[in-house]
């Protein structure tokens, strides 16, 4: 029946006749299909609205996060992340979050802050205008059983040690991979970096398109103006002599359901790719691009890319200190992901 319609429709307008219907169709498709995606994250994202479980953790999540960060620092620099502890301390006042205690997000952001108070004590530098004795208190009595002295919110690793697992079954190399921002400053050969995009490559996307692309860059001015932009990565910034730039091409993608598609196939390929840098002992770091057009637009000069590219993740590489720090970057328990239907 379809095709006799469109037999007659064509008749009847021709064929640019239906090329402009078929056009204005998808025009009204996408302009309805992006409103509803502008509502949905006005809705959900906390963006506009904090309240809520789930964006009370987002939020925790990306506090207690970046504390973590300020650990892995051997010679901490006393009363960092002020403003992450202040924006902490309202939320993990909260109720429903203390009831909240056994996800494993919300508990390891008691425990990090506990580890945090503990360190300027050890450190004897006074918090008080910021950080009372009575939070603390407050903190380790929320964690009850659950608290402990030894925790750490950065871990200690050997290079050997950390690549020991890397030929391993996949279970244990898996567990292995984590993020590395202390680099020599030497080095990746080349060899050696088109070995791992190589293995990347094996990464499955949609009806086999491969539309992503990978970027390296070695041009030290353009790197730091480049991770200046992204802003994640101070303190780490002056051995970090290669970046690996992911972008993902638009023109690859065919129809107004594949409006988001070429994020699905970034971030396989980016994971694909994390993997294989790790297999072959090139430490990295993802870092976050998760930024506006007005920003991507002070990349030129930096990095010329096509309008068609869409930049997935901004991936420094090096060679791994002989000793470094590395987050513990918590993971969720399977009870809070796994859900059966």
């Amino acid at each position: 029946m379809k095709s006799k319609i469109k037999t007659v429709v064509k008749k009847i307008v021709g064929d640019g006749g239906v090329k402009k219907i078929s056009y204005l169709r998808n025009y009204k498709l996408l302009l309805s299909n992006y409103i509803k995606d502008l509502k949905l994250y006005l809705e959900h994202s906390i963006v506009f609205n904090q309240s809520g479980l789930n964006k009370k953790e987002c939020q925790i999540i990306l506090d207690y996060h970046s504390v973590e960060k300020g650990l892995l620092f051997k010679k901490t620099k006393p009363r960092f992340a002020q403003q992450r502890i202040l924006n902490l301390h309202p939320n993990l006042a909260l109720d429903f979050i203390k009831n909240n205690v056994s996800r494993s997000q919300i508990r390891v952001a008691y425990q990090v802050m506990c580890e945090y108070y503990e360190l300027h004590q050890k450190l004897d530098v006074d918090i008080s205008d910021y950080y009372t004795p009575e939070q603390y208190n407050n903190y380790k009595n929320t964690l009850g059983d659950i608290y402990t002295a030894k925790f750490k919110g950065a871990i200690d690793y050997l290079k050997d040690d950390f690549y020991a697992p890397v030929k391993a079954d996949f279970a244990t190399f898996s567990y292995s991979r984590k993020s590395v921002r202390e680099y020599t400053g030497e080095l990746v050969p080349n060899e050696l970096i088109e070995q791992a995009i190589t293995l990347a490559l094996n990464t499955p996307s949609v009806c086999n398109r491969q539309a992503c692309k990978v970027y390296l860059l070695e041009d030290k001015a353009r790197i730091d103006k480049l991770l200046t932009i992204q802003g994640g990565l101070t303190g780490y910034t002056q051995n970090i002599n290669q970046v690996l730039l992911l972008t993902v091409d638009r023109n690859y993608f065919y129809t107004v359901g594949e409006r988001n598609q070429f994020y699905i196939d970034g971030g396989m390929f980016l994971m694909n790719m994390l993997y294989a840098l790790h297999f072959y002992k090139i430490a990295n770091c993802p870092a976050n691009w998760g930024k506006l057009i007005q920003e991507e637009k002070q990349l030129n000069g930096v990095v010329d890319l096509s309008e068609s590219e869409k930049i997935i993740c901004v991936v420094p590489i090096g060679v791994a200190k002989d000793e470094f720090r590395v987050t513990l970057s918590q993971r969720r328990e399977l009870h809070e992901v796994l859900v059966r239907l």
